[in-house]
């Protein structure tokens, strides 16, 4: 496995090259998503902008680790290809970057799913799984510190195998359970459906790619001998990200629309804040336009100061 490496460039650095400038491009993205939220949500709760900050913060020190590990290996320690097979450290720090980044994000929509449906067991599951992939990614680093990545794609192939597994049963998890109780909602409230169709979508949309990236990298690990599996990982961390930030600013579409009065009541569709109570900001519709969340009904207040904060 390691002639493979050293002979052919290509399946190697360059997949970690091509990576790691995909990579910067997303980061951009989500710098432009970061100040974009910031300016137009200023009502979301302390935490939730806490989140948001720590993730590009995250984000921002991994693709730093990134670049300076592409320019060690292309340029400090050009003409010796002994460093891909053992890379600089700051390439492997980018694994415990990327471990914190996955662990909030998908947190974040399990979160989601807790504040739809009102029970727990979906996101105490999605958090289990976290859990675990964060513990498999730790002890992968731990190996890339001291052994050499074809010791570990050897040695300890399952490791590997089973943090890429944790990571993409979480992705279908949220997403089919996102979907399936805005379904539920969908039939319960039929003046809603088009509505709710429009957030299933939506759900599917902030998802996917974050599920066809761990797809994609699965079978590149499982199918190739090389480390072009790696170049998908170097930018994956990057997708999840703006994945979330497109699910928080994507509020903004639905400020003052999808509303329809029947019998002196109101159907307002609201984004309720991650750390909020959803029945609070139910009975609020004045803080619901404001906030981060799922759809609800809400009655429509009959005048003076009722239903004001």
């Amino acid at each position: 496995m390691s002639d493979n490496f050293l002979s052919d460039l290509n399946g190697s650095l360059g997949a970690i090259e091509v990576g790691a400038v995909a990579g910067t491009f997303l980061f951009g993205i989500m710098t432009l998503q970061t100040f974009h939220y910031y300016r137009n949500f200023r009502a979301d709760s302390k935490l939730l902008k806490v989140i948001v900050g720590l993730v590009w913060s995250l984000e921002l020190g991994h693709t730093m680790s990134c670049l300076h590990a592409l320019y060690s290996q292309t340029v400090t320690f050009y003409g010796s290809p002994n460093h891909v097979l053992r890379p600089p450290p700051s390439e492997d720090i980018t694994v415990l970057f990327a471990a914190l980044i996955y662990t909030i994000v998908q947190i974040f929509f399990a979160n989601r799913v807790r504040i739809l449906s009102g029970r727990l067991y979906v996101m105490a599951l999605a958090c289990i799984l976290g859990l675990l992939r964060l513990v498999g990614h730790m002890a992968i680093l731990a190996l890339l510190l001291h052994y050499t990545r074809v010791t570990i794609l050897l040695e300890w192939r399952w490791l590997v195998i089973a943090s890429l597994s944790l990571a993409l049963s979480m992705d279908i998890l949220i997403t089919a359970s996102l979907c399936y109780y805005l379904w539920r909602i969908r039939s319960e409230h039929g003046r809603m459906r088009s509505t709710v169709d429009t957030l299933i979508l939506w759900t599917v949309e902030s998802t996917v790619m974050t599920s066809a990236t761990s797809i994609v990298q699965m079978i590149l690990f499982m199918t190739r001998t090389d480390l072009v599996w790696v170049g998908v990982f170097v930018f994956q961390a990057k997708i999840f990200s703006n994945a979330m930030l497109a699910s928080l600013n994507g509020r903004e579409r639905f400020r003052g629309l999808h509303t329809e009065e029947s019998s002196g009541k109101v159907a307002t569709i609201a984004f309720l804040d991650a750390t909020a109570h959803s029945t609070a900001l139910m009975a609020s519709p004045t803080r619901a336009g404001a906030s981060a969340g799922i759809p609800g009904e809400v009655e429509k207040p009959s005048g003076g100061d009722h239903g004001r904060d």
